[in-house]
């Protein structure tokens, strides 16, 4: 391990932009396309690359040349130690820790990942860019084409969800008879392109995959775009395993799963050397084996992983532990329900209750038309929706499990990502509680 202030000054940190706009996803493509040919050099001749160049995806604003050289000296500050064959340094989007951490990955491992990836769905293809490619998704798109041998198509997103930019990036992905098409969006884009239909969905339709992460995805959205022909194909993974590593409950060819105490433990050639910004290991070694220890809970019978949420998002009410994810699943499937996120409130007899946000432009106009200016408690459009949900997680998953808060909105607060920002969520829930807009039975 080496500090890059200090031994290691042959490594050049090279900021490139993130973003989806045309001119950073091709900077940055040529700069990732540059690491694939001398990956590409070593693999087939042993022969190292003589200069040593770490790849920094940042926001296309911390990229600009006005601002690259602060950027880069403040990313430097940051990084306390570096592997040897760190290649690539992204950083996390933060959004469930407030905590960004820089995750330093080989080049072979974001191969390793892209060839899985490839050989899961059926083989390479062209990759539409429609993710910001300063996070590990969307810069996995450009690595996928890269060891297809092909172009990327980019689908600017940069000032919001574009209808137009994406429809056309599906035809044309679609139309190039040479290629499989793929296409990788977080939940709320393909809600959006459901929303929009026409001939989105047409060619959505046509595409060989669409891969929806970064967040749950609930079974009511997936139901919608099947329906409509689309081939979704849902992924779990972040920054530290190069991005999705299981896909449709199942693992990718190399990566191995596990469970510790009820938390997913990840093996396989896709994980990240560690972080840079710290010196912490998250890592169990087992004859050999790296497992990385993440924060999430789940369930895996041998075959199939079930992802419950992040571990310390578990709910402890009374003397029961509530998952968030399961709740909020059977809640999704329900009648009028956009989106859905369930969180935690305090309580001083159960310690924590069961919030459930709710995501229902149709049943909040009722609710309004009801009596906008009713206390919840006191409308019946509130009260009934409320019991109808309370009814049906008791059913499925027993009485306490029920959320006892029940918030409905129009639509839920969402990161630049497109996840739904619990920390955001849980203090508008406490609001709308403390002001006698949430039902609370």
């Amino acid at each position: 391990m080496t500090s890059m202030n200090a031994a290691d000054s042959a490594a050049q940190l090279l900021i490139v932009p993130g973003g989806t706009t045309p001119g950073a996803v091709t900077m940055t493509y040529s700069a990732v396309h540059k690491l694939w040919e001398l990956y590409e050099r070593f693999e087939k001749t042993g022969v190292q690359r003589q200069q040593r160049i770490i790849l920094a995806p940042r926001e296309a604003s911390e990229a600009m040349p006005a601002r690259a050289a602060q950027t880069n000296a403040a990313l430097q500050k940051r990084i306390k130690q570096l592997p040897g064959s760190v290649d690539v340094i992204l950083e996390t989007s933060g959004s469930t820790t407030g905590n960004p951490r820089l995750v330093g990955l080989s080049f072979g491992a974001l191969v390793a990942s892209a060839r899985a990836t490839h050989e899961a769905l059926g083989g390479p293809g062209r990759w539409i860019v429609a993710l910001p490619v300063h996070h590990v998704a969307g810069l996995q798109t450009l690595i996928r084409t890269c060891v297809a041998e092909a172009s990327p198509i980019i689908a600017d997103m940069s000032a919001g969800f574009d209808e137009e930019a994406l429809t056309v990036a599906c035809r044309t992905g679609a139309d190039d008879g040479d290629n499989r098409a793929y296409l990788s969006l977080v939940p709320k884009q393909l809600h959006d392109a459901l929303e929009a239909g026409g001939e989105l969905v047409e060619q959505l339709a046509r595409l060989d995959a669409v891969l929806v992460g970064g967040a749950g995805t609930s079974s009511n959205l997936l139901d919608r775009a099947r329906a409509a022909g689309i081939n979704v194909v849902t992924t779990y993974g972040m920054s530290e395993t190069g991005g999705g590593c299981v896909y449709n409950d199942t693992p990718l060819p190399g990566v191995q799963i596990r469970t510790v105490d009820g938390r997913i433990q990840i093996a396989g050639p896709v994980l990240m050397d560690g972080y840079v910004d710290g010196f912490d290991r998250p890592f169990d070694v087992e004859d050999g084996q790296r497992w990385l220890r993440t924060s999430d809970a789940g369930e895996w019978d041998g075959h199939r992983l079930q992802v419950l949420g992040r571990a310390d998002d578990v709910i402890v009410s009374g003397a029961v532990n509530v998952a968030p994810t399961r709740v909020a699943d059977v809640i999704a499937a329900a009648k009028d329900v956009s989106d859905v996120a369930v969180v935690a409130l305090p309580d001083e007899k159960w310690g924590q209750v069961v919030a459930a946000a709710i995501a229902s432009p149709c049943i909040r106009a009722k609710i309004d038309e009801a009596g906008a200016d009713l206390p919840a408690h006191e409308n019946e459009v509130y009260a009934k929706f409320a019991k109808q949900i309370r009814d049906l997680v008791g059913e499925q998953l027993g009485r306490d499990h029920a959320p006892r808060v029940i918030a409905v909105v129009n639509e839920l607060a969402v990161t630049p990502l497109g996840k739904v920002d619990r920390h955001a969520v849980g203090a508008m829930v406490a609001n709308l509680v403390a002001s006698e807009a949430a039902w609370v039975r």
